[in-house]
């Protein structure tokens, strides 16, 4: 396992178990991209180490990082040098027994190599630094590695005491003194955050001019100052003329950047407003989306509504005309037969009124959670063939008033904990996408809704799928860009959905797939966790 884990990285210089008492029980080497098991009679032991001792004591589940050093073998510095960074972490056998340590050595050359490039660019004037002020990466090679090599007094510590000091005292900067011109970082190679430690834990990233060469560089520009100076006034009156013509001009450029850096101050000021006011308008169109959401439920909920309703009207105008017939029967002489017939009317206008009156009560309640679902994001259990249904009843209207049909193909119960308010929206918005976008003038399309679940693997997928005209590969590239529509102008806003994907992916932690093409339809498809 170790061979194949270190011919498959290729990075891990050494990959070994070490036993509780230090020794090396398994040890796998690359030697020149060559994974390489080391012979029992190669085996070493490391007890003294102190990658070793500090690994022994932590709790199972804790990995120990090393310092960033050299490598030792038998106790020597190996040579060429090895920068190494370890990590190891303590095993346990099956008793909870402690069983010494798993232990990878990163090969950190080519780390420093990266970073010699980049020095060698910009001057060789990088270096890298620990934090006990010891060069890792130095101009000079034989100033790395000082505290392996018995050069404890090769650190940027005694060397530059001062500058040391001042770059101790702040995260990063730059600034001059005797020693030079110093830019600085600070960085924490064990966290992601290195601001959240102190400075005393982090590596330092340095780029140092030296001072005589900062000198040198400002008597270079004397110099040339100077020269400039004579041959100028050599040329006498001739050239103060061309001079003072050159001065004109350069106050005028002046004048002229000035006036351009206003002008550029100025665009960025109206561009940040523009940014300002483009984010203002984003919101508004949201909520005028979310609105006209909630209008399009509103139009289909009182539409299914005005059935019952007029079926009630009608019945009990029905039985109020039966008994102003049977008051008039009880005038002129109530007959059995009259009677009867009204008391079987009234029988049959009370059911007819209390079936209405209950499914009316019905599509209120599921009008009232669906309203307060959208106006919410809490989660609860529900289940989800009945978010549904209720969704459906929003488009009731707008599909008697279409020539395209909505198929459901549900189970019996699926029950889900989730938010069903952004699931409702989520639902809404790719059935009102379809109806709108899908098909072209003249077609008489099919959407179909299907829900699926796998009680292994407890997922559950919702799939919207039409017969339309299908997306171009450029469209698809875009669909859930903000602002993004194919019918722009034609009352298109570009959110729905972006709007959908955002409360599929923040809100749902779920999966929004689209597959499309020209002439195939759309298949969108949401992959969710079952209760």
């Amino acid at each position: 396992m170790f061979l194949e884990f270190s011919a498959s990285t290729g990075v891990y210089d050494q990959i070994r178990w070490l036993d509780e008492y230090g020794m090396e029980r398994v040890r796998v080497d690359l030697r020149e991209g060559q994974a390489t098991l080391r012979d029992s009679a190669q085996l070493q032991n490391k007890a003294d180490r102190y990658y070793f001792a500090e690994t022994m004591a932590l709790p199972a589940g804790e990995i120990f990082l090393s310092r960033f050093d050299l490598n030792l073998e038998f106790g020597v510095v190996e040579q060429p040098f090895k920068p190494t960074l370890r990590a190891a972490t303590p095993v346990f056998d099956r008793q909870g027994k402690r069983r010494g340590v798993l232990l990878l050595n990163y090969l950190g050359q080519g780390l420093l190599s990266r970073l010699k490039q980049v020095s060698d660019a910009y001057g060789d004037t990088l270096s890298l630094v620990d934090s006990e002020g010891y060069w890792m990466l130095a101009a000079d090679p034989e100033d790395a590695w000082g505290f392996m090599r018995d050069r404890a007094e090769v650190s940027m510590v005694k060397r530059h005491p001062r500058s040391w000091r001042q770059m101790q005292a702040q995260s990063s900067g730059a600034f001059d003194d005797s020693d030079g011109f110093w830019a600085f970082t600070h960085f924490n190679p064990r966290e992601q955050d290195a601001r959240s430690k102190q400075l005393g834990d982090n590596w330092l990233l340095v780029s140092h001019l030296p001072y005589e060469q900062v000198q040198m560089l400002r008597v270079g520009v004397l110099w040339q100052v100077l020269l400039f100076a004579c041959v100028m006034l050599s040329l006498g009156m001739v050239v103060v003329l061309r001079l003072a013509l050159a001065e004109l001009e350069r106050d005028q450029a002046l004048e002229d950047l000035q006036s351009s850096g206003l002008e550029l101050a100025q665009s960025n000021g109206e561009l940040r407003e523009a940014v300002e006011q483009l984010q203002r308008t984003r919101g508004a169109l949201l909520q005028a989306d979310k609105l006209s959401s909630l209008g399009t439920m509103v139009a289909g909920v009182a539409h299914e509504l005005n059935t019952p309703i007029g079926a009630v009207s009608v019945a009990a105008s029905t039985l109020r005309q039966g008994g102003q017939e049977l008051q008039k029967s009880f005038t002129e002489g109530l007959q059995r037969s009259t009677l009867e017939r009204f008391l079987r009317r009234n029988d049959e206008g009370l059911t007819i009124i209390l079936g209405n009156v209950t499914r009316m009560a019905q599509l209120t309640r599921a009008f009232k959670q669906l309203a307060s679902d959208r106006a919410s994001t809490e989660r609860r259990t529900f289940d989800l063939v009945e978010l549904v249904r209720e969704v459906m009843l929003v488009f009731a209207l707008k599909l008697k008033q279409s020539p395209h049909r909505v198929i459901l193909d549900l189970p019996a119960s699926l029950m889900l904990d989730s938010y069903p308010g952004p699931l409702g929206q989520i639902l809404q918005n790719l059935i009102d996408n379809a109806l709108i976008h899908a098909f072209a003038p003249g077609m008489q399309g099919v959407v179909r809704v299907r829900l699926d679940h796998d009680s292994v693997t407890r997922r559950c997928l919702i799939e919207v799928q039409d017969n339309g005209c299908g997306m171009s590969g450029e469209v698809l590239a875009k669909i859930f860009d903000p602002f993004f529509t194919t019918r722009r102008g034609q009352g298109g806003t570009g959110l729905g959905l972006h709007i959908t994907h955002q409360l599929a992916v923040d809100i749902l932690g779920a999966e929004l797939q689209v597959l499309s093409s020209p002439g195939q339809g759309s298949r969108f498809r949401l992959h969710l966790l079952v209760a």
